[in-house]
């Protein structure tokens, strides 16, 4: 899979169990796939933030069984996480 785009969706930081809550989608080479994710609200940039839920998102499409394996690998875009 190689990521060429991640859009942050439905952003949710009114949580009451201090999370920040996002709803990622990620578009590749074979399609778009809907990621639901949850970080630790941390003081911290709101661009950090948005950097947190995008790897988030990565980290559990690298827990799919398709990737966890080893059998396919997950490629990001240069620049698309910086």
């Amino acid at each position: 899979m190689f990521i060429t785009q991640i859009d942050i969706a439905g952003l949710d930081m009114e949580g009451h169990d201090s999370m920040v809550r996002a709803h990622v989608a990620i578009t590749s080479d074979s399609g778009r796939v809907l990621v639901n994710c949850q970080v630790p609200m941390e003081p911290m940039e709101p661009a950090k933030r948005v950097s947190a839920l995008m790897h988030e998102a990565i980290r559990q499409l690298r827990r799919m069984p398709e990737y966890r394996n080893g059998k396919r690998e997950i490629l990001v875009a240069d620049g698309l996480l910086a």
